[in-house]
């Protein structure tokens, strides 16, 4: 089948690795962008205090604050330019995420130490990180709420200590907040969820469709359009590495007569017999055996000489004569049998001159009786 229910995909492996290998690179990708965005709240706090607020500060100590914040986000840059994001393990992007959080809360606290009078800006930035660190870290809520509770907490306890004369304010702001944070990225982990879903089902149609591509629909081995191709890089290959490389045109004897005796629908599930059989028979992971057009069959052998191509069309010989299939109209046999046709790809010889001396060879293989194999001296 070509579809899976969602149930299926989502309790797949496949899934459950998917999700978290995406979940783990948003995250990094999300902790860059709030490293980059840290650095232009740190630039907004740093003019507005030594141009505007003066008057609320000890500038001298508070530039003290600010070194450990400035030395993460340089450290985080630079580290981000030199490796690349996809290099960075999540041990490391976690840590350098308590760090980020931490220089902020050194900071926040900083300020408020330092600060003559009440001042709404450090309460709004505290607010401000909240919301940058819960779109950074939107597909972990664990992460998540790690990340943003220290901000939640200070904005709720600087506002009651310079503002609410109760705390049923701050309370209550920390507790909405929250709540919108965690609905929100329920929301969007969701979406999340669902691009991942629909990522992981498009790529399997897409391998489906690929493989239909490249398999014969009846035998379900290599069509003739993956054998051109494979032996044309195998070609390729065998310049390079001036290996051999040989060839087996396979061609089941008096099937015209075996269809009119048995019926075509057996003759299909014969062509499926001996297309396994020919599998079977190699055992290398690069040997190929594909179709190459109605009875015949091709089986293409890197890095063989025409001894071990022989040895391969002998074990093709005996195997279909344990296969046993009955063939009441053979001429040669009263099973099914093949005759074969090999030929060693020489320097210089395109694949249509391989295929030639392949097929004359098999010409020998039938004029000499069938049901038996022919190699170029």
């Amino acid at each position: 089948m070509l579809f899976c229910t969602k149930e299926q995909v989502l309790k797949s492996h496949q899934y459950q690795t998917q999700l978290q290998s995406e979940s783990l690179t948003i995250i990094k990708r999300g902790i860059v962008w709030a490293t980059y965005v840290s650095s232009a709240l740190l630039l907004v706090v740093m003019l507005n205090i030594y141009y505007f607020d003066k008057a609320f500060f000890d500038a001298e100590h508070l530039t003290i604050k600010l070194v450990p914040l400035a030395l993460a986000l340089i450290t985080g840059i630079a580290v981000t330019k030199v490796y690349g994001v996809s290099r960075i393990g999540i041990a490391k992007t976690y840590a350098y995420l308590g760090v980020l959080v931490a220089a902020w809360c050194y900071l926040l606290v900083g300020l408020e130490m330092l600060s003559s009078s009440a001042m709404q800006g450090i309460e709004s930035l505290a607010d401000v990180l909240v919301i940058l660190f819960a779109f950074a870290l939107f597909p972990n809520r664990i992460a998540m709420l790690l990340g943003i509770l220290p901000f939640l907490v200070f904005g709720s306890l600087y506002h009651f200590n310079q503002y609410s004369a109760t705390p049923i304010y701050p309370i209550t702001k920390f507790l909405c907040f929250l709540g919108i944070v965690l609905s929100g990225q329920k929301i969007i982990s969701g979406w999340f969820t669902k691009a991942v879903l629909r990522n992981i089902e498009k790529k399997k149609l897409l391998a489906q469709f690929k493989l239909l591509a490249l398999i014969d629909g009846l035998t379900s081995i290599s069509n003739r359009r993956h054998f051109d191709d494979v032996l044309r890089q195998e070609i390729k290959s065998s310049e390079r590495s001036e290996q051999p490389l040989s060839i087996i045109l396979v061609d089941i004897d008096y099937f015209k007569l075996l269809n009119d005796s048995l019926g075509h629908q057996m003759g299909d599930e014969y062509l499926m017999k001996v297309a396994q059989v020919l599998n079977s028979a190699l055992d290398r992971p690069r040997d190929l055996a594909a179709r190459y057009g109605g009875e015949e069959f091709v089986l293409v052998l890197p890095d063989t000489d025409a001894t071990g191509a022989s040895h391969v069309a002998n074990k093709v010989k005996w195997m279909l004569e344990e296969a046993g299939l009955m063939h009441p109209s053979s001429g040669v046999s009263k099973y099914v049998t093949v005759s074969q046709g090999i030929a060693l790809w020489q320097k210089g010889m395109l694949s249509a001159n391989l295929l030639e001396r392949a097929d004359a060879m098999l010409y020998q293989a039938k004029f000499t009786g069938r049901n038996c194999y022919v190699s170029e001296s």
